[in-house]
């Protein structure tokens, strides 16, 4: 087991000294963070891309200046630092396309009664697809279903 190190407190106080003696760094020595910097950087990024660049290439100057990131850092980066919907991306169905509250319980219904018929779902293209049934019966070492004592689980 571990010992905890104990110092004293004229360490700790030489220590605070120290810090606090510390000149100011220049903002150019400073560490900047990919993320943050692509806050300054995105419109350049963009330009660049409209100029014909791809991200690879990009990435690719970046190395050539010292900086060790790849196209995807920089897609991440730029896509995180977006003021219009963050780092999601993903489209989301049109509340149309949601389940209503009667038909998620009806399916609920549907799979603890064994009602055979799934419910509909509407796809991203507008097409509908029949659900699968999300938990099917356990089946016992005999070979028939364990089915709950209730239907009111």
């Amino acid at each position: 087991m571990p010992v905890a190190k104990v110092y004293t407190k004229s360490q700790w106080e030489a220590f605070g000294r120290a810090l606090d003696a510390l000149p100011e760094k220049p903002d150019t020595e400073r560490g900047v963070t990919v993320r943050d910097a692509m806050k300054d950087m995105r419109v350049r990024v963009r330009t660049a891309q409209a100029k014909g660049y791809t991200l690879e290439q990009i990435a690719e100057q970046a190395r050539r200046q010292g900086l060790d990131i790849t196209a995807g850092t920089i897609r991440y980066a730029l896509r995180s630092t977006r003021k219009d919907g963050g780092a999601g991306g993903g489209a989301r169905p049109a509340p149309s396309a949601r389940a209503t509250g009667a038909e998620k319980v009806f399916t609920a219904q549907s799979r603890v009664r064994g009602v055979t018929s799934p419910a509909k779902h509407v796809r991203k293209d507008g097409g509908e697809t029949e659900a699968r049934s999300q938990s099917r019966p356990v089946q016992g070492a005999l070979g028939f279903a364990i089915r709950p004592d209730t239907d009111d689980l």
